[in-house]
């Protein structure tokens, strides 16, 4: 297990966030520069699913009378932050909502999903509550890497090019 709420197998968890740039800056953590051929790999996916979630809202400050705190977004040892997920998995919750790491304004936050491992999309072989709606290549988003580097400082790179045989 290697994500901040992870699950053990059989079990998963699938990420999403609220916002594209949400999931921007969570997939990028951190990096100054990203080249051009990171970028062309990427897409960017809306997530639909077809029925209501139980999911505990660890933005909200009711969490603190079960004894969460702001850490649970932020901590980068990730055995207390799978416990929760276990727990809240155990005790019926579909996922947890958490603020982003690295989006510092707190206006949307990211979503934990708890389901079975595994790609749970959509297809005619398998049936399934989870249907990417849309999808976009990143490259084909100006708007988003505009605002990367305008809001975050991410600039996108070309890759040096070789001075070919010498």
């Amino acid at each position: 297990m290697v994500g901040r709420f992870d699950l053990p197998a059989p079990l998963g968890t699938c990420y999403v966030a609220e916002t594209e740039m949400i999931g921007l800056y969570e997939m990028l953590a951190g990096v100054r520069f990203v080249a051009e051929p990171d970028i062309a790999s990427r897409t960017v996916s809306e997530l639909t699913v077809d029925h209501d979630l139980i999911v505990a809202d660890a933005t909200a400050n009711d969490g603190i009378r079960y004894g969460l705190t702001a850490e649970i977004s932020t901590v980068v040892d990730y055995r207390l932050t799978q416990h929760w997920a276990k727990a809240l998995q155990a005790a019926g919750f579909d996922g947890i909502r958490y603020w982003a790491r690295h989006e510092l304004a707190h206006e949307h936050a990211c979503l934990a999903l708890f389901e079975s491992s595994g790609d749970n999309t959509v297809s005619v072989e398998t049936p399934s509550d989870y249907r990417v709606s849309r999808t976009h290549r990143l490259t084909d988003r100006a708007d988003l890497l505009d605002s990367l580097e305008r809001h975050a400082g991410i600039t996108v790179v070309a890759p040096p090019r070789t001075l070919g045989p010498l």
